[in-house]
């Protein structure tokens, strides 16, 4: 599926009538209290004297109330080898924090599990997600799977293939057992196996598990994202290594080209609904462990070729300012807007000891700012929190005892927060009759909605409801096909007009609402609004009362 750069995200300018002509060009900030505004009844209406019937609601935003919606929000990672805690839940559920003992799923929607890919796939056509592997791994997965479903988390995955730094082989025995090329190298006391990614024995093998992977888990309801690569040192996509450039000295450009296809068809083939993500580096794919500040020049034209594919951003070294510097913050202010950014910390406090000195920071307090404040810069939708046996000593810990302020700062300031400040709507409908509906949305996150992307294409929507007075349960929904959320950025108010014709609708009371619905769960709330009151158990912001004829 390709995606049209110049069409990523509307820029279209809809005027909504003279009601908004006064004010279409300000940013509608709501109060910095709190509580936010809106209608209820008919407390603070405003006739529109340029739609005839309609009255005008207004809505201020929620700055305090933290939201779990799709593709945002602060990452829980996890693993499922033999390093996890057995009380991993328990742990997270009573957290130690600098204000007192928290759970940890209050503030992250994701569990990320990142691990070799030998763990999720111990013997051919067996799979760790399967009710007929019941390996450790095996258990400790299910073990995070049904726990993450009880804390309404989701998923995400990244699956390492490289065994260096390792102290087992990373890819399955099987795989080499079959003949796939590789090499050797030392950990510590322990030789451990890795296969080059151009070898085709490893591609058949490696690909039938993601196709495997995908059967089971292309699914949003259960999976936020799929890092779509794993090769290299830490399945971050660099210092990869070929048999045709090792072994047989061929030029690295074609093969590193070659694998980045394949690998990058494969992830966006079978996750046409779940987003993926690659790297972002100045060496992807290449041999090079770094090269001080410069960079190949290919990466960028490769990264290009991915995200035309479907692919979202990453980055796995936020705060090293060696890794993470002037090429980085370039590249991805050209695409700020146009993909999601996640974000993962470099500095690991359990391994990396005082070696942040050599970066400019004093302390780990100092670290998280550094990565908090490039995170900003980069507008990432998502933060990470890494996961360490050594609980006291892990960036976890960390986050939340030496940066507790920045832990709910991102909640409250980062990814996206929609809301409509401004909507009219009429008082009164009748059968078979057109209404017009005037409606204006902000994005107070530094982030963006990304119902640009192809995985999320028609899914997210803006809905006007009609609820049963006694319940709050839509009876009668209007979707407006032509907002995209994608456009709502922060400093810029996006306004619309929304023409339907009512039928079929029961004569009596309902209530106006208004959301933003999954259109693949019969409009169902997708997305929250970043506001409080008058919202309804399932989501749906209450608006006033309207008289069906």
């Amino acid at each position: 599926m390709k995606i049209n750069f110049q069409n990523m995200c509307s820029l279209r300018k809809i005027s909504c009538g003279l009601i908004f002509s006064m004010a279409i060009s300000l940013v509608a900030c709501g109060s910095d209290n709190d509580e936010e505004g809106g209608g209820n009844g008919d407390d603070g209406l405003v006739e529109d004297t340029s739609i005839l019937g309609n009255s005008i609601v207004t809505v201020k935003q929620n700055r305090n109330i933290i939201l779990h919606n799709p593709l945002s929000g602060w990452v829980l990672y996890a693993g499922i080898g033999d390093g996890l805690s057995s009380t991993f839940w328990q742990d997270y559920d009573n957290f130690p924090s600098s204000e007192g003992t928290v759970k940890v799923s209050d503030y992250a929607n994701t569990l990320y599990l990142r691990g070799a890919w030998a763990d999720f796939n111990p013997e051919e056509g067996k799979y760790a997600w399967n009710s007929d592997c019941d390996t450790p791994s095996a258990k400790r997965l299910k073990m995070l799977i049904k726990g993450a479903k009880q804390r309404n988390m989701k998923l995400a995955f990244t699956f390492v293939v490289d065994s260096r730094d390792k102290h087992y082989n990373f890819t399955p025995n099987f795989v080499k057992e079959a003949g796939a090329k590789g090499y050797e190298t030392q950990t510590g006391s322990v030789k451990v196996w890795s296969p080059y990614p151009d070898d085709p024995i490893f591609q058949k093998y490696y690909e039938k598990f993601i196709r495997a992977l995908a059967k089971d888990f292309n699914d949003p309801d259960k999976v936020q994202f799929v890092s779509g690569s794993g090769f290299g040192k830490w399945g971050e996509y660099h210092s990869v290594w070929y048999y045709q450039v090792r072994e047989l000295g061929k030029p690295e450009l074609p093969t590193r080209e070659a694998v980045f296809d394949w690998v990058t068809d494969l992830y966006s083939q079978v996750f046409d609904k779940v987003p993926v993500f690659v790297n972002y580096h100045r060496w992807i794919g290449t041999s090079k462990e770094w090269d001080g500040n410069n960079y190949d020049k290919d990466t960028e034209r490769l990264i290009g070729k991915a995200v035309a594919k479907g692919y979202s951003l990453r980055h796995d070294a936020f705060g090293m300012k060696t890794y993470y510097s002037t090429w980085e913050r370039n590249f991805i202010a050209k695409w700020k807007y146009l993909v999601p950014v996640v974000m993962e910390g470099g500095w690991v406090k359990n391994s990396h000891g005082n070696s942040i000195q050599g970066d400019g920071y004093a302390n780990y307090a100092e670290v998280r700012q550094g990565e908090f404040d490039e995170a900003k810069t980069a507008c990432v939708n998502m933060m990470d929190l890494r996961y360490n046996s050594d609980f006291r000593n892990g960036e976890t810990y960390s986050w939340f005892n030496e940066a507790f302020q920045l832990v709910k700062q991102f909640c409250t300031e980062g990814s996206y927060r929609l809301f409509p400040d401004r909507i009219s709507l009429p008082t009164t409908i009748s059968n078979g009759k057109q209404i017009e509906i005037a409606h204006r949305w902000n994005n107070f996150g530094w982030g963006y909605c990304p119902t640009n992307i192809p995985q999320w294409k028609n899914k997210y929507k803006v809905a006007f409801a009609l609820l049963d007075i006694k319940n709050d349960k839509p009876k009668y929904v209007f979707v407006d096909g032509e907002p995209e959320a994608c456009d709502w950025v922060k400093g810029t108010a996006k306004s619309y007009t929304f023409t339907t014709r009512v039928e079929g609708v029961e004569a009596g009371k309902y209530m106006w609402a208004v959301g933003i619905v999954d259109t693949a769960k019969q409009n169902e709330i997708g997305i929250h609004l970043a506001v409080k009151n008058n919202v309804t158990s399932a989501g749906w912001l209450k608006l006033f009362e309207v008289t069906a004829r």
